[in-house]
């Protein structure tokens, strides 16, 4: 936000690590004579930024030397938080105009790639903020997505102008659209990268038509000319420099064929002639410019070329005799090319793109662009192990960092590693190792798991224990030897073994037709040899074997089970991979053993309405006279919650679901659980239909609640028998929350109503507009409803029970949170003080400290409390009216009550705090809201947050840095948005 935190002296609060890197990176002489040199070209306020630049990428400081007034653009812009290409497209209005004339977009695009390349290449310096080499990557693709985007623009409506306009025979507009590839279409586009392009319009069926007559220029002429004239414009030396270099050679027939192609001539090439290199090629394809939607069509009509529906394991063979041969035909120096040598770059993309191509024909899970996010999903699907998963993603992230660090020193588009020397020590002290020697350890150990990794999709390296050392161990199980055990399991695990694994393991070999068991081994030999592989690359051996045995014990025929999984060795190893990540899941599995095969072989992602199918279907299995039993109907609820809870926990922990996904979907499925629970209730109590509203409050209310959220609900009656009223308001919070054998029921809280805990359960709707005093014949002396009563109104939404007296409720509801203005601000830091004083669980004991996620300093409620008061200020206007507190960020922003800046740092906090939020509750199982520095489960957390272990510091350590940096940047936001100052 903004160029950061400003101290009494003036000197903002990010530039102090900016000088402690200059000085590791460059040392004390040459910041010196760096500061002396700068102090004249860029003055006081970037000098610390332009030094570290300089220090850490010489190129860079050519750059600075040339166009000094880059670094206070980047200064002001800020490092803290990502950008996306909304905020590119909003920066780049302000150089290139209405994009219409020529030399302002030429130059304006430089001069935006310029600076926000400078300032990517500056976050990536920077240590423990999240702003890892994946990130800076998404950054960068954003960026020349937008200036690609407006050059395309730019040359449509140039050649509109001159030559006319493209129609197709039906007489609409004929589409275009840029397609993406490459490092681009994954959004992992590096720092001195090409961009690979492919142009393509709909139909050569039609004519360009200009004031009213046909020219004799076809469609195909057409898109020629606004392709060469859009490539000009990226590419164009100017005394700015260039965009980005333009690479077309993907294209079918490659620089040998035309620059454009039509839809249907597309197909026909792919369906001709199309190699496996190209089906590769087009994983990675994504509109980025022109006609999107077109874009997506054409994607979708070539989807047959690339993924087939039949297995074929020979692909691995050609994609690893391609990485080969581009090593023998383009690497000049193959041992020090980071991305075509040998367990390179190139041969970490190609061992997911292997395993795409052979499954994604039958998983459109796994078709993602995005190399890390298709690794994942193979992952999570047992295609990979866990720790296969794990290595390959931080061998490449290690391969990517030196990368860009390379090219940004360089200002080359080189992947050669420099000879050792000033420049690669230079490298090496900027990604935190003491010595180019320790880099290039480093570099050698990853790059040997990437060449292992993708030597082993060839049938005959496939990854099986030793058969010796498995022999070894089964005769040790067979004995029961519990010691003999913990000492065979130390072949096939690298490092320590606990004893817990080995009694586990006896476990799953105890019955004869248990997993491991002898008839199990004797009827599927293989078996024994995939459970040992799959359980050495779980993230957690020891649990995953825990629940494993757990899990095979709820079974009456484990063998016939274990037979089935045998035959889908993918399947075994997701099933492992899911019990060595979560135990929440792993729990929620081993109690509902009949949901493994709809998890486990299951399509698709769940979503709303996936979720509120799930509680239809169970319901509709009932019988006529089940159906109106209690104890039967609560079954079916629970068995839905418990399928959406481990479809939706599963699709989180494989990332295929953002946090905001995963809570609305969770809130839709609790939408539903009460729709049905309230009709049941006034059925059995046979009140009317429109006797009683459910209003959802707090997290319901927003659909933000997570997988262990309390549900907070109030209960509305209009013109009818209070008392019964309330045997029905009763009766379904029984229903919801009474305990039962199909599963958990949810946590009620229903402090939200008037008055709190004192108040009715159930409150009329007259007396609710009594209290909060909304209408105009309130006497004012009878107006009880407090501050924070009217703020909670804000996230008031009804959920269940009647439509017509929900409406009337939130009408009323609104009136009070947003018609009556908003508090002043200093009682609601007053409440949120105490909140945090009285019920956050923060405090620190020595060197560890605690941390609140919800309540502590800088938390959740920091952003809501920012937020809602925000809403009641400005309620008037209803486009702020939401109870969705990313939904309202947006709205805020774009209507001007909140500055950019701040909206930032609030929403960047809220999804980083929520995530964290929510990956605590599927690791471990348990619903919190604190971490605490050196407990052992938070270096699995920040591993699941993405922070990775390094020269600089653990992934816990950086998970800590980060919380702490948000959360200030969060606190900050809030007391400027309330206008107040600092906390003491």
């Amino acid at each position: 936000m903004g160029s950061g935190r400003l101290t009494r002296s003036g000197v903002a609060e990010e530039e102090k690590p900016f000088r402690r890197l200059a000085d590791a990176i460059g040392g004390e002489t040459e910041v010196a004579a760096l500061r002396a040199h700068y102090a004249a070209l860029v003055g006081d306020e970037p000098i610390d930024l332009a030094v570290l630049l300089a220090c850490a990428y010489p190129a860079i400081g050519l750059l600075l030397d040339a166009h000094a007034e880059d670094a206070m653009a980047v200064a002001r812009a800020g490092t803290k938080t990502a950008r996306d290409g909304r905020s590119f497209r909003r920066a780049a209005s302000l150089l290139v105009g209405n994009g219409t004339d020529s030399q302002v977009v030429t130059r304006g695009l430089r001069v935006l790639a310029r600076r926000e390349k400078i300032r990517i290449a500056l976050r990536e310096l920077l240590p423990n903020t999240g702003n890892d080499v994946d990130v800076t990557a998404r950054e960068l693709s954003d960026l020349a997505d937008t200036c690609i985007g407006l050059a395309f623009d730019e040359a449509q409506g140039w050649a509109a102008k001159r030559f006319g306009v493209p129609l197709a025979d039906d007489g609409g507009p004929c589409p275009a659209a840029v397609i993406g590839m490459g490092k681009l279409g994954g959004r992992e586009l590096n720092a001195g990268s090409d961009v690979d392009l492919m142009v393509f319009y709909e139909t050569d069926e039609g004519a360009v038509h200009k004031d009213g007559k046909l020219s004799e220029q076809t469609l195909h002429e057409h898109f020629t000319r606004v392709t060469q004239r859009f490539i000009a414009t990226l590419e164009d030396l100017t005394e700015d420099g260039s965009v980005w270099r333009v690479d077309m050679r993907l294209r079918p027939e490659g620089s040998r064929g035309p620059l454009v192609n039509a839809l249907a001539s597309a197909e026909r090439y792919y369906e001709t002639w199309g190699r496996t290199w190209e089906r590769a090629a087009l994983i990675r394809a994504r509109p980025v410019a022109g006609d999107l939607a077109f874009g997506k069509r054409l994607l979708d009509a070539l989807a047959p070329f690339v993924w087939r529906r039949a297995i074929e394991p020979r692909v691995a063979d050609g994609m690893i005799a391609l990485a080969e041969r581009a090593r023998v035909e383009l690497a000049a120096d193959p041992e020090r090319d980071l991305k075509l040598g040998a367990g390179g770059i190139r041969e970490a993309e190609f061992f997911v793109q292997a395993l795409q191509l052979i499954w994604g024909g039958r998983d459109p899970r796994l078709r993602s662009p995005s190399m890390l996010s298709a690794l994942r999903s193979l992952r999570a699907r047992g295609l990979v192990t866990d720790r296969e998963g794990r290595e390959v993603e931080a061998a490449y992230l290690v391969l990517r960092r030196l990368e860009h660090r390379v090219q940004f020193a360089t200002g080359l588009q080189t992947h050669a590693l420099p000879e050792r020397g000033d420049l690669l020590d230079r490298i090496a002290r900027s990604l935190g190792f003491a010595t180019s020697a320790e880099l290039e350890e480093e570099l050698a150990i990853v790059r040997k798991r990437v060449r292992r990794a993708l030597l082993s999709l060839r049938p005959e390296h496939e990854s099986r224990a030793a058969p010796e050392a498995l022999a070894r161990l089964l005769v040790a199980l067979d004995a029961g030897d519990e010691v003999a055990v913990l000492a065979r399991l130390g072949e096939h695990f690298e490092g320590a073994v606990s004893p817990d694994l080995a009694r586990h393991m006896l476990s799953l070999a105890r019955r004869p037709d248990a997993v491991l068991g002898a008839a199990t081994r004797d009827k599927v030999p293989e078996l024994a040899a995939i459970v040992v592989s799959a359980l050495t690359g779980a993230a957690d051996p020891e649990q995953a074997a825990r629940f494993m045995a757990r899990f095979f014990a709820r079974l009456s025929t484990p063998s016939a089970y274990a037979r089935a999984l045998a035959e889908e060795p993918w399947a075994l190893r997701r099933l492992v991979n899911l019990f060595g990540s979560s135990a929440f899941l792993g729990e929620a599995l081993v109690g509902h053993p009949d949901l493994a095969d709809r998890l486990l072989f299951g399509r698709g992602t769940p979503g709303v309405p996936s979720a509120r199918l799930a509680v239809e279907e169970e319901i509709a299995k009932l019988s006529g006279d089940a159906s109106l039993d209690p104890d039967a109907f609560v079954g079916a609820l629970r068995r839905a919650k418990g399928m959406v809870l481990l479809e939706v926990g599963f699709a989180d922990l494989a990332e295929e679901m953002g946090t905001r996904a995963c809570t609305a979907t969770l809130s839709a499925l609790a939408d539903a659980v009460i729709g049905r629970v309230t009709r049941f209730a006034l059925r059995e109590m046979a009140a009317g239909d429109g006797s009683l509203a459910v209003v959802a409050m707090g997290k319901l209310g927003g659909n933000e609640i997570g997988y262990g959220s309390d549900l907070d609900l109030v209960f509305v009656y209009d013109d009818y028998d209070p008392e019964l009223c309330i045997r029905v308001a009763q009766r379904v919070l029984r229903l919801l929350s009474l305990p039962h054998g199909d599963g958990p029921g949810y946590a009620l809280d229903t402090r939200l109503r008037p008055s709190g805990n004192q108040g009715l359960l159930v409150v009329s709707i007259d007396a609710f507009a009594r209290y909060h005093g909304p209408s105009s014949d309130a006497d004012p002396a009878t107006v009880q409803g407090r501050d924070w009563e009217r703020q909670a109104l804000v996230k008031a939404r009804p959920c269940a029970g009647s439509v017509a007296l929900g409406k009337a409720f939130l009408a009323l509801a609104h009136a009070a949170a947003y018609e009556r203005g908003a508090p002043p601000p200093e009682r609601v830091h007053h409440l949120r003080a105490r909140m945090e004083r009285e019920l956050a669980g923060e405090r620190r004991q020595g060197s560890r400290a605690r941390y609140d996620l919800k309540l502590g300093r800088g938390g959740i409620v920091d952003v809501e409390f920012a937020v809602q008061w925000l809403q009641m200020r400005h309620g008037a206007d209803r486009r702020v009216r939401t109870t969705e507190t990313e939904t309202a960020l947006t709205a805020l922003e774009a209507a001007g009550y909140l500055d950019p800046a701040l909206a930032s740092s609030l929403r960047e906090g809220y999804g980083f705090l929520r995530r964290i939020e929510q990956r605590l509750r599927i690791l471990h199982g348990a619903s919190a809201q604190l971490i605490e520095e050196g407990a052992p489960g938070l270096p699995p957390l920040a591993r699941r947050m993405g922070m990775r272990d390094g020269p600089q510091g653990s992934a816990a350590d950086s998970l800590l840095a980060r919380y702490r940096e948000v959360t200030e940047d969060v606190r900050a936001a809030y007391l400027a948005v309330l206008g107040l100052a600092e906390d003491p």
